[in-house]
């Protein structure tokens, strides 16, 4: 016959070395990610008078799938493009311009609209697709 004893059972003792480990690892990560007030850059942000702050807006030209050209409110063709963009740019201080061209816009019409532009007397293109 089997002769089973009931003995002193052994009490569970959770190892705190993990545990310790994670705690200082944290208060390493905290340690160096603490901001120092004397760490830092000294940055000089702008008055609320700064004149950059009201530079004019680029000139904005859309042109759709249908070849339909949008040059700020005005809509127009490419034929009749010409002399709103002269005016538009001629009396503006940012010559800038930004072309929004739809995905199926044909390459041919905003290489013609960047052109007209440049002829215009725009400096600075932008296209946004």
């Amino acid at each position: 016959m089997l002769n089973i004893t009931k003995g002193n059972p052994k009490r569970f003792k959770p190892d705190l070395a993990p545990l310790i480990d994670v705690v200082f690892l944290l208060l390493i990560f905290y340690m160096l990610t603490f901001a120092i007030p004397a760490q830092g850059l000294d940055v000089k942000l702008p008055n609320e008078t700064s004149p950059n702050i009201l530079e004019e807006m680029p000139l904005v030209i859309r042109i759709n799938q249908a070849d339909d050209i949008q040059v700020g409110d005005l809509s127009t063709n490419l034929k009749s493009l010409m002399p709103i963009l002269q005016s538009e740019i001629n009396r503006r201080n940012n010559k800038a311009v930004v072309v929004h061209t739809d995905d199926k816009a044909l390459y041919d019409i905003f290489v013609q609209v960047f052109d007209m532009a440049r002829q215009a007397g725009a400096s600075d293109f932008s296209l946004v697709l």
